[in-house]
């Protein structure tokens, strides 16, 4: 007769910045239904894990049910696995990093419930051979991982059954490997097709083992709380019955019974669908978003300062560490790049622990301004970094000139109101009439559009409007003696069937307490006259309110204020952008005529289907005009917060 051992993982993760109201929701639906289950069922074995993010918010919002969860620990119901402080994506990480991420967490985790897990839940199953040394050193003995990386290695499909040892630089680690066929049935088809899939993979000794690891939400949140709770104790009764054909284990009871199988080393790897989203590496989602690689590269900076900072608060390690957060840096059918107070909260957190590096090294004692011109973005080009102790302003020469970060520092006030999303092609879009960004929606980039232009152009992407190529010109650059960055490049104006114009663009940039003054030249160096609509393009991410209690943002212009869902065209020159958890954000231009703004929003596939999400208000101010041979147009626009 066929037996197998049965490991049950259940993964309950939200991640930093999730909505307040999602969260409760997901609790109700899910996480109170999966307590009532395990203590019901506290004969039987379960494998737990709670991201750090998630357990910080449990231990603000719901100690009792934290408390019931540490009772089933104790009970011999669950054992618990330990995780990255922030769930991040270890790879991803400086090497120190990774051990801290781990360390974090098991001491947090210790706190609460009294001792350090000895398994790990690998977020999003990210595997790359360096794991084994930091997870060790923090005395974890095995993980999770999932068998495609066991296939990817050129594996036996046999091997994914038993737990095996891998080692780097002599550490080791055991490795237990998720079931995908499993993953894909349970909880979605009957218990009878589950239990004949599992026993398929038995043998009559019963040393083999079968991993289900999987989302908490899965019960009670994708599907409802009825239908979950109905399967659940279907289930689970019947295996109370089946002791004698799959015997539910906890990873270390196995490993005491059966040990290790042997030695192995696996390539990179995840679950099957993170490898096609991220075509076969997830650090490929750096290469794809520019938002995730600004994100990423924002850690690696802020990270030198809180080095350099001599006892620096621990606070500031805890905000770093969450910063990490897997969500915000990928996109697939799950990933939260699209979702706006997934990335504000990144920016929030590295801000914060900014802040707290610069004030515990005295970072503007003597330097009240610092100026860096490094490649940031680790893209082979350099851009400016301009930080005071209010503001970070970061520039980028070969883009267009543009302004791709613009932090506010301030205490309470942490937000870095650039962050909007660039719409990219994704492959679910195939058959939507879209249109992808051409350039990345940012800031303080220059637009020659043909004069028929209208805002519905520009923002939906219509081919062949801008008639220039200075949006993506790369500008040469120079400091004056007052610290003043001035831009310039050489470009053109194209008309089909007539001579190009030789144009010349210049922006010079003086930085202001609470934001920047940009004042723009824009040359007719041609033999022509050029007849176009001179638009300087802006994005603002507006600071959303996650706790759900506030009014809806939106913006204010001549005749009063606009939801941001609505577009403006008007002859005006001011624009305030408004939310209620944030002070005013301000952008007031010279000579220009109009003002259009309008919704950035993306089309994203998520788990609830496709749908539109706000990224940050566009707002373009525009000039028609006729620039004869030599003459120019000149324009100011401030952009700022409100003191």
């Amino acid at each position: 007769m066929a037996r197998i051992n049965f490991i049950f993982t259940i993964h309950f993760h939200q991640p930093t910045g999730q909505l307040e109201w999602i969260n409760r929701r997901i609790f109700e639906n899910s996480y109170k239904l999966l307590l009532d289950i395990m203590k019901s069922y506290a004969d039987l074995k379960f494998t737990v894990h709670i991201s750090g993010p998630l357990l910080l918010w449990l231990v603000d919002n719901y100690p009792e049910w934290i408390n019931e969860m540490a009772r089933l620990g104790d009970y011999g119901t669950i054992e618990f696995l330990a995780g990255s402080m922030g769930e991040a994506i270890l790879p991803l990480l400086p090497s120190e990093d990774r051990y801290y991420q781990v360390r974090e967490y098991l001491r947090f985790f210790e706190k609460i419930f009294g001792y350090k897990p000895k398994g790990l839940w690998l977020p999003e199953r990210v595997w790359e051979p360096s794991l084994p040394e930091p997870l060790a050193k923090n005395g974890i003995e095995y993980v999770f991982i999932d068998d495609s990386t066991l296939y990817r290695a050129g594996q036996s499909s046999d091997n994914a059954y038993y737990a095996w040892i891998t080692e780097e630089g002599g550490k080791i680690v055991k490795l237990f490997f998720i079931d995908t066929a499993l993953r894909y049935i349970l909880p979605w088809r009957t218990s009878e097709e589950v239990f004949n899939y599992m026993l398929s993979k038995g043998d009559e000794e019963g040393s083999r083992v079968i991993v289900w690891g999987s989302d908490a939400e899965k019960f009670g949140e994708w599907k409802d709380a009825e239908w979950a709770r109905w399967w659940l104790n279907d289930f689970l009764s019947k295996i109370r019955s089946r002791r004698h054909e799959i015997n539910m284990v906890h990873p270390l009871e196995y490993l005491r019974e059966y040990g290790a199988r042997g030695l192995m080393y696996l390539p990179t790897g995840s679950y099957d669908k993170m490898l096609e989203w991220s075509n076969g590496f997830f650090r490929n989602f750096l290469i794809k978003y520019r938002e995730s690689n600004n994100m990423h590269k924002k850690m690696l900076w802020v990270r030198r300062k809180l080095k350099n900072a001599p006892e620096v608060a621990e606070e500031a390690w805890r905000y770093y560490h969450l910063a990490q957060c897997n969500d915000a840096y990928w996109h697939g059918l799950f990933g939260g790049i699209y979702l706006s107070h997934l990335r504000q909260a990144i920016y929030e957190y590295y801000l914060k622990a900014e802040r707290l590096a610069e004030e515990a090294m005295d970072y503007y004692d003597e330097e009240p301004l610092h100026i860096y011109y490094t490649d940031f973005d680790y893209d082979g080009r350099n851009e400016y970094l301009f930080e005071t102790k209010k503001l970070n302003l970061y520039f980028k020469p070969d883009d267009g000139g543009t302004l791709f970060e613009f932090d506010i520092k301030a205490k309470k006030l942490e937000h870095n109101i650039q962050d909007t999303m660039t719409r990219y092609w994704e492959p679910y879009l195939e058959g939507v009439k879209f249109n992808p960004d051409w350039y990345r929606r940012v800031s303080l980039r220059i637009h020659l559009w043909a004069p028929d232009t209208s805002i519905w152009d520009w923002i939906n992407n219509t081919p062949f409007k801008d008639q220039s190529d200075l949006a993506l010109k790369r500008y040469n650059t120079s400091l004056t003696k007052d610290n003043e960055l001035i831009m310039r490049a050489l470009g053109g104006h194209y008309v089909y069937g007539i001579e190009p114009a030789k144009i010349l663009a210049e922006k010079k940039i003086r930085i202001l307490d609470e934001g920047l003054l940009t004042d723009y030249r824009i040359v007719n160096h041609g033999n022509r006259l050029v007849n176009t609509i001179i638009g300087l393009e802006y994005h603002v991410a507006p600071k959303i309110d996650r706790t759900g209690k506030g009014e809806p943002i939106g913006y204010e212009v001549k005749d009063g204020f606009h939801r941001s869902n609505e577009y403006w065209v008007g002859d005006y020159d001011k624009v305030v952008i408004k939310s209620s958890v944030y002070p005013d954000i301000i952008l007031e231009s010279k000579n220009t005529e109009q003002v259009w703004v309008a919704p950035l929003n993306s089309l994203a596939r998520t788990d609830k289907g496709m749908q539109e999400i706000f990224q940050g208000i566009a707002i373009m101010f525009v000039k028609n005009v006729e620039l004869k041979p030599r003459e120019e147009f000149r324009s100011t626009v401030k952009y700022y917060v409100a003191p």
